[in-house]
């Protein structure tokens, strides 16, 4: 590792792009400008490693738990069954999800008939899935944010051209503490079938599914 030392107005570069200036330090918290390419973005430490933890929880779980009633054609074998690749509907991720970087294509499987939940699936590796959801079918207040080189990435010409998901943990052996995680949605572009994993500084990181129905309920009812 790279020490070096700075004094409050100074700055040190990172090849020919990418300048950081310590702006102040007040206690414990140092304050950092960055400045760097359109195309390149930051995400804080803490941030970023709570949604890889989230990718690999969601990624844990096992076959059975994936299986039930699963009516797939016979193409490859996924820890859900079988499943025919159609390429027209691959999803391409420049960047992977966090934490599996590797994995670049995806395709969306339906878990169960007219289910909010679906199976996200590695093309590249078939033992490897997460369960994603649409965030907004269970919750009324969700905001997210996409910043210009994340928007660049996507390639959406339009808000509409873009869904948004989840991932989603399912405890082993306790189906009544499924959580949404927050923290780390993934947007697709529909039109173009590019993906992304945007990391969001937002609280509460994750919500249980049953909280967010019981809200929905009871805002239905009042």
């Amino acid at each position: 590792m790279l020490i070096l030392t700075r004094k409050a107005g100074e700055s040190l570069y990172i090849g020919d792009d990418i300048r950081i200036t310590l702006i102040g330090v007040q206690g414990k918290q140092a304050r950092i400008g960055i400045n760097l390419p359109d195309t390149m973005t930051v995400y804080r430490e803490e941030v970023y490693k709570r949604v890889m933890q989230d990718n690999i929880s969601a990624g844990q779980r096992e076959n059975k738990e994936l299986s039930d009633d699963s009516k797939l054609p016979s193409f490859i074998e996924t820890r859900v069954g079988s499943l025919k690749l159609d390429k027209d509907k691959f999803i391409s991720m420049p960047k992977g999800l966090i934490g599996y970087e590797d994995e670049k294509q995806y395709t969306i499987i339906e878990y169960k008939e007219h289910s909010p939940f679906y199976i996200y699936q590695s093309i590249k590796t078939p033992d490897f899935a997460v369960l994603i959801t649409d965030p907004y079918f269970f919750m009324n207040e969700y905001t997210v944010k996409l910043n210009e080189a994340e928007q660049a990435l996507l390639e959406a010409e339009s808000a509409e051209d873009v869904n948004v998901f989840v991932t989603v943990i399912v405890p082993h052996g306790r189906p009544e503490d499924i959580t949404l995680n927050l923290s780390g949605p993934i947007f697709i572009n529909h039109k173009k079938r590019i993906a992304i994993q945007v990391p969001q500084d937002i609280t509460p990181t994750r919500v249980l599914l049953r909280d967010c129905i019981e809200k929905l309920q009871s805002e239905t009812e009042n």
